[in-house]
């Protein structure tokens, strides 16, 4: 029913970002933290969007009379 693999995505996607902010925060590039966190998020919310719709599915099908 869940897949774990979402999980593994959302993590591996937010250890990137993690790291990427590390990065430009030690090079002295705090302008680009912002920019590269929204992508991120756009990202996360991109893998999760189907899930989303299935659950919207479920959930129309359950109150249809």
């Amino acid at each position: 029913m869940f897949d774990i693999e979402i999980i593994f995505k959302l993590a591996g996607l937010g250890l990137g970002i993690t790291i990427i902010n590390t990065v430009l925060k030690k090079t002295g590039a705090e302008e680009w933290i912002f920019p590269i966190t929204i992508v991120g998020v756009v990202m996360a919310l991109l893998v999760v969007i189907e899930y989303i719709l299935k659950l919207f599915e479920v959930v129309q099908t359950m109150f249809a009379f």
